[in-house]
C-alpha cells in the first residue's frame, strides 16, 4: 500500500513538472520572438476594431487556396485578450499561448477519465514537447488553435455516444463551427463523425432519439456559422462559389497517384510529429504496426473513446491525399491530438503489459524529446522583437506628419505591411486601405530589398499615384521609406 502511495505521489510529481515545462516552451522570451507581420497585423486591426466597437465582421481571415473566407470565431476569441492588453498585438499571440496550454491540462484530463491516467501521462508528454505544438502555440494566427478544438469536437462526440445527452450534439456542432472556421481542413474530421456515430448508434428503434440528436448538432453547427452564412447570402453566395470553384478550376484534388499521394501525407507526419526524415515505407510500416495493434486486440471496437480518435487519424491521412496542397505542418492541426492519443495508448499497453518494454519505450520518448527541444532556438539566440519593430517604422512615418489621406505600400509585391498599419491606426494615423481607389495625398514605400525601382513601379497603388516624386527618403529597421507626394511644378 505504501509503495502505491508513494508511486501515486511520483505520477502527480511527474505531471506537474510537464505541465511546467509546457508552460516554460510557452512563453518563454515571449514577446521577443512572437511573430508580427503582415498576416497578423492585418488581423490585429479587425481585432481592434472590435474591441473599439467600430466594426464587427461577419467574415474571418481568407484561406490560402483561393479567395475562401473563413468565419469570424478566431476573432472575436482573441478580441478579450487584445483589450486586456491595452491594444497591445502581443494579446491575442499569448491568448493563443494560454488556450494552448489550458487546451493541453484539459485535454489530459479528459484523457485520464475517458481512457486511463497512463495514456493521458504519454499524451502529455507528446503534447507539452511537441516543436509544432510549442510554435503553434507562440503566435497568433487561426489554425495555431486546431488542434484543441478538433479533440474537443471529437470529445463531445465520444460524449453523445457515451451519454446521449442533448447539451452534447449542441456542443458537437458548436465545435465543429469552431474548428472550420480556424481551418477549412477541420472539415476532413466529418467522414470520422459520421462513420463513427453510424457504426456506434444506427438502431431502428433508436432512429428516432438519434435523428434529434443529428439535427440539434446540425442546428448548432448552423448557429455558431451564421454571420458566415448571412455574408454569403448578402453577397450573392460568394464564399459558396470560391469554395466551388476550387473544385473545378483550381485542381484542388490531385489527379495524380493516390497511392503516391497517401504515402507522401502519412510519411509527413511522421515528420512534423517526430522532427526527423523517414521514408515513406518506413511511416507507412510504423502505421500499420498501430493499426494491427489495435485491431488484433479488437481494442477499437470496445473502447469508443479511442475509436474516435483511431479513425481520425486513419480517415484524415486518408481523404487529405486526395487533395492537392503542400504538407505544411499546420495543415495537419485536426488529426495531431489523435495520433497522440493513439500512439499514447499503444505505449501504455505495452507498459502495463510488462515493464521491460521500458527498455524500449524510455529511448523513443528520449529520441522524441531530444529531436524536438533540438529545434526550440528560444535558449540559444535573441529573437525578432517583431512588434517592437514594426512600432518603430510607423512612428518613423508619423514623424513625417503624412498629410491625410496618405497611402503606404511595400515593395517587392510579395512583401506585405499589415503590421505597420496596425500601429498607424492604433497612433491615430489611419492610412486608406491596400484595395480603396480613393487617391492619397502622399504614399509611403516600404522597400524591404536593397534597391527598388520607386518610380514608374508596375505596383498599381504606385502606379496610379499621379505625377509623383520622391519627397524624401529614410531608412529604419534595414526598410528603406520613400516618402512619395505629387509633383506641383
Amino acid at each position: 500500500m505504501a509503495f502505491r502511495i508513494n508511486d501515486i505521489v511520483t505520477k502527480k510529481r511527474l505531471i506537474i513538472i510537464v505541465i511546467l515545462f509546457a508552460v516554460l516552451l510557452r512563453l518563454y522570451r515571449f514577446e521577443e520572438y512572437v511573430t508580427f507581420l503582415g498576416d497578423q497585423g492585418r488581423d490585429a486591426i479587425i481585432i481592434k476594431r472590435i474591441v473599439t466597437l467600430e466594426h464587427f465582421p461577419a467574415i474571418g481571415a481568407p484561406s490560402s487556396i483561393g479567395q475562401v473566407f473563413l468565419g469570424p470565431f478566431y476573432y472575436y476569441l482573441m478580441a478579450p485578450f487584445l483589450l486586456l492588453t491595452g491594444l497591445n498585438p502581443v494579446g491575442p499571440a499569448f491568448g493563443v499561448a494560454v488556450l494552448s496550454i489550458l487546451g493541453i491540462i484539459f485535454a489530459y484530463m479528459l484523457i485520464a477519465k475517458g481512457e486511463d491516467a497512463g495514456t493521458a501521462l504519454f499524451f502529455l508528454i507528446f503534447t507539452s514537447f511537441s516543436i509544432i505544438q510549442i510554435q503553434m502555440s507562440r503566435y497568433s494566427w487561426n489554425p495555431n488553435l486546431l488542434p484543441i478544438f478538433s479533440f474537443l469536437t471529437l470529445f463531445f462526440l465520444y460524449r453523445l455516444l457515451a451519454t446521449k445527452h442533448k447539451i452534447d450534439a449542441v456542443l458537437l456542432g458548436a465545435f465543429l463551427s469552431f474548428s472550420i472556421q480556424l481551418h477549412h481542413l477541420a472539415f476532413l474530421m466529418v467522414p470520422t463523425l459520421v462513420f463513427v456515430y453510424v457504426l456506434n448508434r444506427f438502431s431502428i428503434k433508436k432512429i428516432r432519439s438519434d435523428l434529434i440528436n443529428v439535427f440539434l448538432a446540425i442546428g448548432s453547427f448552423l448557429f455558431f456559422s451564421l454571420p458566415l452564412i448571412i455574408f454569403d447570402l448578402r453577397h450573392g453566395f460568394l464564399n459558396t462559389k470560391s469554395f466551388l470553384r476550387l473544385f473545378t478550376e483550381k485542381n484542388i484534388v490531385d489527379s495524380g497517384s493516390i497511392l503516391t499521394r497517401l504515402l507522401d501525407t502519412n510519411r509527413n507526419l511522421y515528420v512534423h510529429v517526430f522532427q526527423k526524415e523517414i521514408s515513406s515505407t518506413a511511416a507507412l510500416l510504423v502505421t500499420v504496426f498501430l493499426v494491427f495493434i489495435l485491431i488484433r486486440k479488437r481494442t477499437i471496437f470496445r473502447n469508443i473513446f479511442l475509436q474516435i480518435y483511431f479513425f481520425n487519424f486513419i480517415f484524415y491521412i486518408f481523404f487529405f491525399s486526395f487533395l492537392n496542397s503542400f504538407r505544411h505542418p499546420h495543415y495537419y492541426g485536426p488529426v495531431y491530438f489523435s495520433f497522440f492519443v493513439v500512439i499514447s495508448f499503444i505505449l501504455n499497453f505495452f507498459w502495463r503489459k510488462s515493464k521491460m518494454f521500458g527498455i524500449v519505450i524510455f529511448p523513443v520518448l528520449l529520441l522524441f524529446l531530444v529531436a524536438n527541444l533540438r529545434q526550440a532556438t528560444y535558449f540559444q539566440k535573441l529573437g525578432g522583437n517583431q512588434i517592437k519593430r514594426a512600432q518603430k517604422v510607423a512612428r518613423s512615418i508619423i514623424r513625417q506628419n503624412p498629410q491625410k489621406p496618405f497611402q503606404i505600400v511595400a515593395l517587392p509585391f510579395t512583401e506585405t505591411d499589415g503590421h505597420i498599419r496596425y500601429f498607424l491606426e492604433v497612433e491615430g494615423y489611419r492610412p486608406l486601405s491596400a484595395d480603396t481607389l480613393a487617391d492619397p495625398k502622399e504614399l509611403y514605400i516600404l522597400c524591404y530589398e536593397k534597391k527598388c525601382q520607386v518610380l514608374g513601379n508596375a505596383q498599381w497603388q504606385i502606379a496610379a499615384f499621379r505625377e509623383a516624386k520622391i519627397d524624401t527618403m529614410f531608412t529604419v529597421e534595414g526598410i528603406v521609406i520613400y516618402k512619395v507626394v505629387h509633383d506641383q511644378s
